[in-house]
């Protein structure tokens, strides 16, 4: 009985949260590059994966699936990292509208098959996400050619730093965990 109440409330929880960074706070999240970026994106990945812990969903253990899913959220989140995205993204509600969708598809296919992967897919998955987070940021921090002309170029090497400070943070991270993660008892003397 309380479990019911406590999904119920989450569930409302969360729609309530898409719909305000959807709806009245999308401009402002659209304002800047690093908003859009950099907040935006993540709140509804991360909406995506509380639906998914919410409702309890299965998790996925067959290699083959977890690896599919965990390509099709990679070149996602590269999809709407490309400055073409991020342009159409600003200027188009509807195309901002299906990459809200999508990043909320991602997180809810990410939380069920990172807890079911054997762990040297994710630390794989990690490890490439955050070099792909690196190149992104090297690249938006040192071009001074303007990429995405919704946005300018001030804001584009704002956005690169900070995209920078993460994929370096998520690569610590990786780097932590794979060594937390070795058996002792497994390597050969």
């Amino acid at each position: 009985m309380f479990r019911g109440k406590y999904v119920v409330v989450a569930i409302f929880v969360i729609l309530a949260v898409f719909l305000v960074v959807s709806f009245p706070m999308n401009e402002w999240f659209s304002e800047t590059m690093s908003r859009h970026q950099l907040l935006q994106l993540p709140v509804m990945i991360v909406l995506g994966a509380a639906s998914a812990l919410t409702l309890n969903c299965k998790t996925v253990n067959v290699v083959s699936w977890g690896i599919a899913i965990l390509i099709f959220v990679a070149a996602s989140v590269v999809f709407w990292m490309l400055p073409r995205s991020i342009d159409l993204a600003v200027i188009h509600p509807l195309f901002n509208r299906v990459m809200h969708f999508n990043m909320m598809l991602v997180g809810f296919l990410l939380a069920p098959v990172l807890r079911g992967m054997v762990f040297e897919i994710r630390i794989l998955f990690i490890g490439m996400m955050s070099v792909m987070l690196l190149a992104t940021g090297f690249a938006l921090k040192t071009f001074d050619v303007l990429l995405c002309s919704s946005f300018t170029i001030q804001q584009q090497h704002e956005t690169g730093f900070y995209l920078i400070l993460v994929g370096f943070s998520l690569f610590v991270i990786t780097v932590v965990i794979f060594f937390k993660g070795l058996n002792p008892g497994n390597i050969a003397a």
